[in-house]
């Protein structure tokens, strides 16, 4: 989710995502020869359906193809945690300019993540350096998110939604099969309905990472309500803590930059 930029030089890794084991099934209040039936998972379409509403209803969404925020984050890398700044803009899930800088290091140190599927780029001023191919597959499983975490495309009939176990805070789950990706569990809170928790698997230099995505805090731009706050952990290990200043919506991304070198 951006994060890349910090951690390009060390490690092929994405910045966004999910990953905590989803738990089989639950027993309550198991004792020997005491064990109650689990009680039945909630219907995945209705979940679905009130963190929509939730999140600003369906015409809002809709409309906000594009989102663009400023923001600050914290990015823990290789034993040290660095703390940047700037600006995202996403189009999900294969459009995206991330640019940010070492904020120790000041605006100089600015470097862009150019994303325009198939291609990437890591950008410093005119200089365009093509992305590496592992770093582009965790950063596109990345960004896929975020258009999961716009919840409308979950409805479309090419993808399958089925009920999952609830995470460990007790938030109730819908597994995302979506074609061409990796599945996906998102976890609506309990009282409010609101998208709180994505669980997925993360491409990486090794494979894959188990990865956390926990949601807080609301952001409001043309009727959409965005979380404020992203905490990620990455195999149960602090990764990226980022929080939102701005947000504002478009119906697309329109930047030069995605034309890539000229």
């Amino acid at each position: 989710m951006g994060a890349a930029i910090v951690r390009v030089i060390t490690r092929a890794r994405g910045a966004l995502g999910v990953g905590a084991v989803v738990a089989g099934a639950v027993v309550i209040g198991a004792t020997a020869g005491d064990v109650r039936a689990q009680a039945p998972l909630p219907d995945p379409d209705s979940l679905l359906a009130r963190a929509i509403e939730a999140g600003g209803g369906e015409q809002a969404l809709q409309a906000a193809r594009a989102l663009t925020w400023e923001g600050d984050a914290f990015v823990t890398s290789g034993g040290r945690v660095v703390r940047i700044t700037g600006t995202w803009m996403v189009q999900p899930p294969d459009t995206a300019i991330v640019a940010t800088w070492d904020v120790t290091r000041g605006p100089a140190t600015m470097r862009a993540l150019v994303i325009a599927v198939p291609r990437g780029w890591i950008v410093a001023g005119d200089r365009f350096d093509p992305m590496p191919p592992t770093l582009l597959a965790a950063e596109r499983d990345e960004f896929h998110l975020y258009e999961l975490m716009r919840l409308v495309g979950v409805r479309a009939p090419s993808v399958t939604r089925t009920a999952a176990p609830p995470d460990t805070a007790g938030n109730p789950g819908v597994r995302v099969s979506w074609p061409g990706r990796r599945d996906v569990v998102l976890h609506m809170d309990r009282a409010t309905g609101r998208l709180v928790h994505l669980q997925a698997e993360i491409s990486d230099a090794q494979g894959t990472v188990r990865q956390d995505a926990w949601l807080e805090g609301t952001i409001e731009a043309d009727g959409v309500r965005w979380p404020r706050t992203l905490r990620l952990l990455q195999d149960g290990a602090p990764y990226f803590l980022m929080t939102l200043r701005t947000l504002r919506t478009a119906a697309r991304l329109d930047d030069p930059r995605l034309a890539g070198p000229r």
